[in-house]
């Protein structure tokens, strides 16, 4: 439990070990968490009551609901709130108690908040399995109850919707329908501290694909060179953008022709210089090509 292991930590494992039920395995020292204890977010109230004179721009509702210190756990898109994910709220909030008895003096000044995009069956499933209810707050927000610290829960995209607030809707399954939105998220993505942060984490690719989902096409290819555009696109599928004179534009006649059996080249040829041909040339070619030229200069 302690940061601090002691002799008696070792005498007792002994005893446990020697002298306990064999029905069971002692094992010391053993990590409970596959992942660091590490908090999401740590927001720490600077005033007594909250501020009126500056309302929040987002999450409007929220702020007034918070203890002194609140722990923040957030779920995104792309790695969505799993089965038991709640209990590790918790045990944040209870390790955040018991490590700072001078700042929390009673437990009514902490409390957990939990942002999801919506609520899931496996939230559902977690609250109902520690027994835990529901008290709608209106808006997107909830708060859980039965626990033994204060717990809101945040809908981002229902909240994003009932306050109107196109940045919030970018943290959930919507795009950004603005140019006020589009410009935030790309002044985000932009800004070197910020994109050196995102970079090497999990979903970095996720935040660019919703960037680019914001803009305009001809805009997004405007930054890349000819030849990477069309990379990784087949010959024929980059020509079938273009009409026939288009795609042979500028080539020289030996290439327009390349490739092509000898009487396709010749049918390629003007009209008058089918005309021109003598009667013992056509005789050479198939019956097939022989009908087509004549079709085409009466003869």
């Amino acid at each position: 439990m302690g940061t601090t292991r002691t002799a008696w930590h070792v005498l007792l494992a002994a005893l446990l070990s020697q002298r306990g039920s064999r029905s069971f395995e002692v094992r010391v020292e053993v990590p409970l968490s596959t992942e660091p204890l590490r908090a999401d977010y740590l927001l720490l109230r600077k005033n007594a009551a909250p501020d009126s004179s500056e309302p929040a721009g987002t999450l409007r509702k929220l702020w007034a609901l918070l203890s002194k210190d609140a722990i923040v756990e957030f779920k995104s898109i792309g790695r969505p709130y799993r089965r038991r994910n709640l209990d590790r709220l918790f045990s944040y909030l209870h390790l955040y108690c018991a490590d700072n008895l001078e700042r929390i003096e009673q437990r009514s000044d902490l409390c957990g908040v939990l942002l999801v995009p919506t609520r899931t069956r496996s939230l559902d499933a977690d609250v109902a399995d520690l027994g835990l209810g529901w008290d709608e707050l209106g808006d997107g927000y909830w708060r859980l109850r039965g626990g033994a610290f204060a717990l809101v829960v945040v809908e981002i995209e229902a909240v994003a919707a009932a306050e109107n607030d196109d940045l919030l809707r970018l943290f959930g399954h919507d795009e950004a329908p603005t140019l006020a939105a589009r410009r935030w998220l790309a002044q985000q993505v932009g800004a070197e501290e910020i994109a050196m942060a995102m970079h090497d984490l999990e979903g970095f690719d996720e935040v660019v694909r919703k960037l680019l989902s914001t803009l305009p096409p001809e805009q997004v290819l405007s930054a890349f060179p000819p030849e990477q555009r069309v990379a990784g696109l087949p010959p024929e599928q980059v020509l079938s953008a273009f009409p026939p004179e288009q795609r042979v534009a500028g080539l020289p006649p030996e290439q327009r022709v390349a490739g092509l059996p000898p009487e396709q080249v010749l049918l390629a040829l003007p009209d008058d210089v089918l005309r021109a041909l003598s009667d013992s040339y056509l005789d050479t070619l198939s019956a097939e090509t022989r009908a087509a030229i004549r079709a085409r200069v009466g003869r």
